[in-house]
């Protein structure tokens, strides 16, 4: 990405050179974004199952992750708090290889 000629370059715009969108990276990624919340619906031996795969996942990739799982009506809600924003933002992104 390179930087917009027509801004300040003090307010870290970047403007993408493949699409030419625009983006303010303070808006996209925040310094305390470190909870990523995962709701689970359905079989409660099926729900148990997954919330169980990601828990294990996260604290294999993260050991000092922080797990904590609420149950409701329909399922559970999983929560994993990640020391900082780009371990949340690295476990997201490999979320689709959990299997």
């Amino acid at each position: 990405m390179s930087q917009d000629q027509n801004t300040n370059n003090s307010c870290e715009t970047d403007v993408c050179e493949a699409c030419g969108t625009i983006v303010e990276l303070g808006s996209v990624i925040t310094a305390d974004d470190t909870e990523l919340r995962l709701p689970f619906s359905g079989e409660e031996e099926a729900v148990a199952l997954l919330v169980q795969k990601y828990s294990e996942a996260a604290k294999a990739r993260f050991s000092t992750v922080e797990i904590n799982v609420k149950k409701n009506s329909g399922g559970s809600d999983l929560s994993l708090r990640f020391e900082c924003t780009a371990e949340k933002l690295i476990f997201e992104m490999g979320l689709s290889s959990i299997k």
